[in-house]
């Protein structure tokens, strides 16, 4: 009888921690969803989450986020509508708010830099620290563009090193990967530009800069469908967290030391009248209070180079493939090479067009409730965003919006002097989103044309470049949610070029650069 009673106990207690638990489990849940930003009044596109299928609902966006984007534009361009993203739900807004948001929505009431929190889940992917900092926005918006024209001849000197790693002058044409041969010009020119030599060449250091970027997103994708609380537990057991660790590990061996000493020489008043003209001299110089610790300075380049490297590298391989694909536009783009570049600028621009870096831009988590004109209210931590896919195809922004036309952009400069400026690749607007607009548009987007134009520069004049065998169109992008690439199996063969002139020589030669 005791030993019944005690089974008893034993039964109604373990139904009360499981009562009890499955009542904390619901509250939970219920205070989750209680949390949401009431967005009801706007419409959904694509498969909507519900209570309990979020999942569900990310998968078919990764596989069909852009029938769904390109739905939702058809039917709301003018308003806005609601779709779930691979990460969270987001408001797809009209263009026609981007004027409005940048010309009358007070400061603080959108943030991008928490956005970029929760998109890349940067306490586990290393990043809480520098996006709590401004130090790359104002280094980027500031010193990096202002000193471009002193970036150029160790660019195109970088570029030309690389480029002949790959394909040597001698031996006829070579079949190359086109991505890594790209890829190993862009990260050696960055570092070039932001680190100097010789660590621009160290090789530890360049396989950190290109697998960084692989990583950070690896892990944040890996982490998206555990909520929050599991996250650190989860990471602890990843392959890329520890990759991430080493490449952090490798910036710091690589920059700490630096920063150190240019940091002293500052503080001490001894820094040479002349200073060296990199991203490294350029954070010293900025970086104010808790930003001055070399650890995290080293932290900034690292994120940056990748930043640049990653944006840089996929616009130019689109550039290259389109070239291979359109061979007739090779020759006018060659001859105005050797002058202004404009319609190198216009093809960029057009390729850019066709194959977006990703299907949304101007990402931003709303801080303090906003209404806009029409009535659309947005509440506080409703993510927003703007569908420049949808924009580069509308037929009433660009004539015949589905034809490949290079010189599209050149054209549009050519109309007044008011358009010359609004065209240009580095250009942002209602009409061109690739690198969002306003006060917090991308602001190493003009160092990404220059880099663009100089690796562009180089192939045109020193290769021909074709599609392997019979090939004539190149591979299709590669999409996944809102991303577009290039597809990275592509081949192309580059073949160097033997009837130069004595002007295009001299053009490539790193020493006649100023």
């Amino acid at each position: 009888m005791a030993e019944l009673l005690q089974t008893l106990i034993l039964i109604v207690g373990v139904r009360e921690i499981i009562v009890c638990t499955a009542i904390i489990l619901l509250l939970g849940i219920a205070r989750y969803f209680a949390s949401l930003p009431d967005l009801s009044g706007i419409p959904w596109v694509g498969k909507t989450p519900g209570w309990f299928f979020k999942g569900e609902a990310k998968r078919h966006f990764i596989a069909n986020g852009a029938s769904i984007i390109d739905e939702g534009y058809a039917k709301y361009k003018d308003f806005a509508f609601r779709l779930q993203t691979a990460d969270m739900d987001r408001v797809v807004l009209s263009p026609k708010y981007v004027n409005e948001i940048n010309r009358k929505v007070p400061e603080g009431t959108l943030s991008i830099q928490e956005a970029m929190h929760e998109r890349l889940i940067t306490r586990q992917t290393k990043l809480e620290k520098v996006f709590g900092s401004s130090l790359h926005i104002d280094v980027c918006k500031v010193q990096l563009t202002q000193n471009l024209h002193a970036l150029i001849g160790p660019l195109h000197e970088e570029v030309s090193y690389w480029l002949a790693k790959d394909i040597p002058e001698t031996g006829g044409a070579v079949d190359l990967n086109a991505y890594h041969t790209v890829l190993s010009a862009i990260v050696g020119s960055a570092s070039r530009s932001f680190v100097g030599l010789p660590i621009s060449r160290d090789s530890e250091w360049l396989k950190t800069a290109v697998g960084y970027t692989m990583d950070v997103f690896g892990v944040a994708v890996s982490l998206r469908p555990y909520p929050a609380f599991l996250r650190p537990v989860v990471a602890r057991f990843m392959a890329g967290t520890k990759r991430l660790d080493d490449h952090l590990n490798t910036a710091k061996r690589c920059f700490s030391p630096i920063f150190a000493e240019r940091l002293a020489l500052k503080d001490s008043g001894t820094a040479p009248a002349e200073k060296p003209v990199d991203m490294i001299q350029w954070m010293v110089d900025s970086a104010r209070g808790a930003d001055r610790d070399p650890d995290f300075l080293a932290h900034n380049i690292l994120f940056m180079t990748v930043a640049a490297v990653h944006t840089s590298a996929i616009s130019a391989v689109h550039v290259l493939f389109d070239l291979c694909e359109m061979p007739e536009y090779v020759q006018p783009l060659r001859e105005e090479v050797l002058r202004v570049m404009k319609l190198l600028d216009s093809f960029m621009k057009e390729s850019q067009r066709m194959s977006p870096p990703g299907l949304l831009s101007f990402n931003r988590k709303v801080m303090k409730p906003l209404t806009l004109s029409g009535g659309l209210s947005l509440p506080a931590g409703a993510f927003i965003t703007m569908p420049s896919s949808g924009i580069a195809h509308d037929p009433e922004i660009h004539q015949e919006p589905e034809k490949f036309d290079g010189f599209r952009f050149y054209k549009k400069r050519m109309v007044s002097k008011e358009d010359a400026n609004r065209h240009q690749f580095a250009s942002t607007g209602p009409d061109s989103m690739a690198f969002g607009h306003g006060k917090l548009a991308c602001p190493g987007r003009f160092f990404t044309a220059a880099q663009d134009k100089i690796v562009l520069a180089n192939i045109l004049l020193r290769y021909s470049v074709k599609f392997p065998g019979d090939q004539k169109e190149r591979l299709p992008n590669v999409f996944s949610g809102e991303h577009v690439g290039p597809n990275r199996a592509q081949r192309v063969v580059f073949e160097p070029r033997e009837d130069l002139d004595d002007a295009t020589r001299r053009l490539l030669s790193p020493s006649t650069v100023p």
